[in-house]
């Protein structure tokens, strides 16, 4: 299984070159970056989020306790979670953000899965 996952990587490496082993960046809209007149900007954070394999942003909304509890996950983070998570909190307003360092996820109470994806779109995840 081990071969099989490995060369698949290979020839996915092969077919669209920097796909593996890229460095945590992100490109900024055009939009956002209007004061600066050489286009889109490079930036570069200590974490990415990998986009679904339908090209969604892995944000869910999960109901606990009989629908009474509502989580906000963020799954398939690569990188620093702990900058991550204060950047975040910084853009929310809100500190009640916990990281599941098992499976690399970030749980925020209450639905805020519109607010996630606006911010990491607007961030240029």
């Amino acid at each position: 299984m081990f071969f099989a996952v490995s060369s698949l990587r290979l020839q996915l490496a092969r077919i669209v070159p920097g796909t593996f082993g890229r460095a945590c960046e992100s490109t900024l809209a055009a939009s956002e970056t209007a004061a600066s007149s050489s286009g889109p900007r490079l930036v570069t954070y200590p974490y990415f989020i990998h986009r679904t394999r339908f090209q969604s942003l892995p944000v869910y909304t999960n109901l606990k306790n009989n629908k009474q509890i509502r989580l906000t996950t963020v799954r398939r983070i690569e990188g620093n979670l702990e900058a991550l998570r204060a950047d975040m909190s910084k853009a929310l307003g809100d500190s009640s953000i916990q990281i599941v360092k098992a499976s690399r996820q970030l749980v925020i109470k209450g639905d805020r899965a519109g607010e996630v994806r606006a911010w990491l779109t607007q961030s240029g995840f």
